[in-house]
């Protein structure tokens, strides 16, 4: 039995009442109708309000706005991440910012690009942001500072090492006295010097190039843009008390090939010449004239100096300044040449029997120094000596090596050292050489000495290496009969 809901049995077609549905269809029809405009209006309402996010904790409603980053803010502050030498003043005024200024992300971006141009960072990043409840930009730079760092020196340039000093010093906030020695650091500098020379009136060209000084140390040199020569000869004028050829052949080696300049080669004169004077008692020799004159036949130059070898000078006065010793015991040591010549060559060979006398006593780190004062009008030097002894090493044991124990039982034996003495650091070579040179033992070899230093303790364990002589039978070499 089929049954039928649709009240109008005639309208239906199987299971389908039609009249009901075409009421149903209508009515959804007018429902979406008047749902439109309501849409449309919240639709429109949403673009013109700015969205709100409603934090948990207060309930208050927070406006989030995007920022273009062209839009100009002030600056608030500069931050600094990484840098040791370098704080944010001195950052910002090398990145060209100003707080308070409107800054935008060009801005900054020109502000990063002065920090990497000037030399003085191997690497540079950036970041900028505007906090929500600050009307400004806050920027962030990290960096990481070169460690190239050397004094610098000045070579021919018009104006004295003061003057440039503190004129680098107001144009560069970052400047201590040294340079670093990076392409775009050294340019930046030489850019500085010469606006200082422009600005007294001279122009000129300035470089910067890394030096090498004597003794292996480093500095930053600026000196006009020309090419340096290199020193090809050497001839002195004017010297008696010692040869003109004596003086080149000690000079010649140590200043041919090297570029020259004359701060440069002035302390060359100053290592090889000036110890030569002073060991025969003329120490106001002076070099007035050093000039360079071009070579045509070959390239570089000939270096012509003019010398004044002076009076020859007398000790006056001597003293040795120390903590552990008497000052009379260590006058008597050096028997330093009083009220005669003051040859030098005397005087280092007193410092040296002080500095022996020193170690033999176990003040293996002391330090000896002189300071001679000069009295010129009367041709006399005042010497004082200067002892810094440091701590005393004691003898802590013996060990040796290389030996069977019968050999190394006659080796102790004649060892003279006793643990808990005074460490004589020059017994060890003393006692191998003496074994070697008397020929006190049969087969020992070569042998040497090795010297532990205990640090904390202060005291020295000597080791004594031999290499016994092989007395091994040589294998005989077969005769080979020619053919």
């Amino acid at each position: 039995m089929k049954i039928h809901l649709c009240p109008m049995r005639r309208f239906a077609v199987g299971r389908v009442c039609w009249p009901a549905a075409l009421v149903l269809l209508l009515a959804m029809l007018v429902s979406v109708a008047a749902m439109a405009p309501r849409a449309a209006a919240q639709s429109a309402g949403s673009a013109r309000r700015p969205a709100t996010v409603k934090p948990k904790s207060t309930g208050e409603a927070m406006v989030v706005r995007p920022i273009d980053p062209a839009t100009s803010f002030p600056l608030l502050r500069v931050q600094v991440e990484g840098g040791k030498r370098f704080g944010p003043t001195q950052v910002a005024e090398l990145a060209g910012l100003t707080v308070g200024a409107p800054s935008n992300r060009d801005t900054f971006l020109a502000a990063h690009q002065r920090l990497v141009d000037s030399g003085l960072f191997e690497t540079v990043a950036y970041r900028f942001e505007k906090p929500s409840t600050e009307n400004g930009y806050i920027v962030t730079f990290e960096v990481t500072e070169t460690e190239l760092y050397y004094p610098i020196r000045l070579e021919e340039i018009p104006a004295s090492f003061e003057e440039v000093h503190a004129y680098l010093r107001k144009r560069d906030p970052g400047f201590d006295g040294n340079a670093a020695a990076t392409e775009p650091g050294m340019k930046r500098y030489a850019a500085m010097i010469e606006e200082f020379l422009k600005s007294r009136g001279t122009e000129m060209k300035v470089r910067g190039l890394v030096w090498a000084e004597q003794g292996g140390n480093l500095s930053v040199m600026f000196r006009p843009d020309t090419p340096i020569p290199s020193i090809s000869d050497v001839r002195f004028e004017g010297s008696e008390k010692i040869e003109p050829l004596e003086l080149r052949r000690i000079l010649i080696q140590t200043a041919t090939g090297i570029l020259f300049t004359e701060d440069r080669f002035r302390t060359v004169l100053n290592n090889e010449i000036l110890p030569a004077y002073w060991a025969i008692g003329h120490l106001g020799v002076r070099f007035p004239k050093v000039e360079a004159v071009p070579l045509e036949e070959e390239k570089g130059v000939r270096v012509k100096v003019t010398v004044e070898e002076g009076e020859q000078y007398t000790l006056r006065e001597a003293r040795v300044l120390a903590r552990e010793y008497r000052e009379k015991d260590l006058l008597d040591l050096a028997k330093l040449p009083v009220g005669e010549e003051a040859l030098w060559s005397k005087v280092a060979e007193g410092v040296k029997a002080i500095q022996a006398r020193l170690k033999r006593d176990g003040y293996l780190n002391a330090k000896v120094d002189w300071e001679p004062k000069l009295d010129e009008p009367n041709h006399e030097v005042d010497l004082t000596i200067v002892v810094e002894e440091g701590p005393q090493y004691l003898f802590r044991a013996l060990k040796i090596e290389g030996l069977d124990l019968v050999t190394e039982q006659e080796v102790r034996k004649l060892w003279s050292m006793d643990p808990g003495k005074p460490f004589n650091g020059l017994y060890p070579d003393f006692f191998l050489a003496q074994i070697q040179e008397r020929q006190l033992m049969d087969g020992l070899g070569d042998a040497r000495s090795k010297v532990e230093l205990n640090e904390r303790s202060h005291d020295a364990t000597v080791t004594l290496i031999f290499k016994p002589v092989d007395k091994s039978p040589k294998p005989r070499v077969p005769l080979v009969r020619p053919q």
